[in-house]
């Protein structure tokens, strides 16, 4: 049986979980309305409007955000760095779940980990 508190944090996983999910249909079918190559692999730059020359990268180098891996797991009671309004990225797999503070993955934008027997890739 669940403490409140546990309830509450399975609840707001669950919620989360669904906007997430809700987001990617959402960027997904925008995508295929307004720039329906882009879903392919790499981007389409055959209709650009501005010229191929004046395009630029930017962000880190390729591998230069480094994700966390097999990330330490702690209660809720024990997490003493975020506030009860943060918002975390939720996965429930059988009878295990996790949440990963968004304040975590905004640094390392992805968390390898095994849920539920699963392994999986939480990313942001």
């Amino acid at each position: 049986m669940q403490t409140p508190s546990e309830q509450s944090l399975s609840s707001r996983v669950r919620t989360l979980l669904r906007a997430a999910i809700l987001s990617l249909v959402l960027v997904a079918a925008l995508l295929h309305r307004f720039a329906p190559g882009a879903l392919a692999v790499g981007l389409d730059l055959t209709d650009l409007r501005v010229p191929r020359a004046e395009l630029r990268g930017g962000g880190p180098p390729k591998d230069g955000i480094p994700s966390l891996t097999d990330p330490a797991v702690v209660s809720p009671e024990q997490v003493d760095f975020l506030q009860e309004d943060d918002w975390v990225l939720g996965v429930e797999l059988g009878a295990q779940a996790r949440a990963y503070p968004l304040k975590l993955l905004t640094q390392h934008e992805a968390a390898n980990d095994v849920v539920g027997g699963q392994p999986i890739v939480a990313t942001y």
